[in-house]
């Protein structure tokens, strides 16, 4: 990755600490600067998981399906030049980059009208000169999950279906038939949308059920695919349903027991699904998914 080509920024907690690219310097010429060896292993995948068993007869090995193609963790090295007018302030600049260690930390590359990030923690290096006006270092940020999520998520909110009232019903005290008559709560509309994902690898939406929903939450996709969730929600204690895990929370605790069908959805590169929600309740359902790259 050339230097001229990207700017970007680590992210920890409320910290934001953004590197220069050769075209943009820092202001009164104290910052982080990408330095000329740019970014290392943002555009390459990650190593492949697989071990071949080679064939005991004829050529080559046993053939490989795509599920068994895999990839190990992502490692990205930051070559960076912290500069500055006095040592302090250089000095100033590595310490603030080494308050990220130990945490986790978001690391977000602008390049070219592609905005991307990468979520892992943080090693420094630094050399051993003593210039005043500059520091040569590394940072090597490991990603435990390899893929790169576009910074700009997209969002859909599903709608409980809209209910209908009539039919049969005795009152309150079991006296006779009460009017108007009551059937009881039926969905006749079902709220759906669309959702896109324009990477190179498949994305994993995370969907949260809020609002009241007496009876659990039913939501279809593409091919008759299903995820259900049995029990109630309630208001003020949202389920979140997280696709990539494929588990179930509801205020940080784990409630994936009552997943009675467990179709999480998934969108493949350059494709899209319309997912449906089939519950009646007094609730919605905000759908959020990233283009995913790797």
């Amino acid at each position: 990755m050339s230097m001229f080509e990207a700017s970007a920024h680590l992210y920890c907690d409320d910290n934001d600490i953004r590197f220069y690219s050769g075209l943009a310097s820092p202001p009164e010429k104290t910052g982080i600067m990408i330095a000329k060896d740019g970014v290392e292993g943002w555009l390459s995948t990650p190593p492949v998981k697989l071990s071949l068993t080679e064939r005991a007869w004829g050529n080559g090995a046993h053939d490989v399906s795509n599920p068994d193609i895999t990839y190990a963790a992502r490692t990205v090295t930051i070559h960076l030049d912290a500069v500055g007018m006095t040592r302090s302030t250089i000095i100033g600049l590595a310490s603030r980059l080494n308050s990220m260690m130990g945490k986790i930390v978001k690391f977000r590359v602008i390049d070219d009208g592609q905005d991307t990030y990468v979520e892992g923690y943080l090693h420094s290096e630094y050399g051993s000169n003593w210039s005043r006006q500059l520091l040569e270092g590394t940072l090597t940020l490991v990603c435990p999950r390899p893929e790169r999520l576009s910074w700009d998520a997209q969002s859909v909110q599903l709608m409980a279906p809209s209910v209908s009232a009539g039919g049969l019903s005795y009152g309150p005290d079991g006296k006779g038939l009460a009017y108007p008559l009551d059937y009881g709560a039926a969905s006749v509309d079902q709220s759906q949308a669309l959702l896109r994902n324009r990477g190179t690898a498949r994305a994993y939406p995370v969907l949260t059920a809020s609002g009241d929903w007496p009876d659990g939450v039913l939501l279809v996709w593409d091919g008759g695919e299903s995820l259900e969730w049995r029990g109630r929600v309630w208001p003020g204690v949202p389920l979140v349903l997280d696709c990539r895990s494929r588990t179930a929370s509801m205020g940080g605790v784990d409630v994936s027991r009552g997943l009675t069908r467990r179709g999480f959805p998934r969108i493949e590169p350059g494709g899209d699904i319309m997912l449906r929600c089939l519950s009646a309740g007094g609730g919605w359902v905000d759908a959020q998914t990233r283009d995913t790259y790797i």
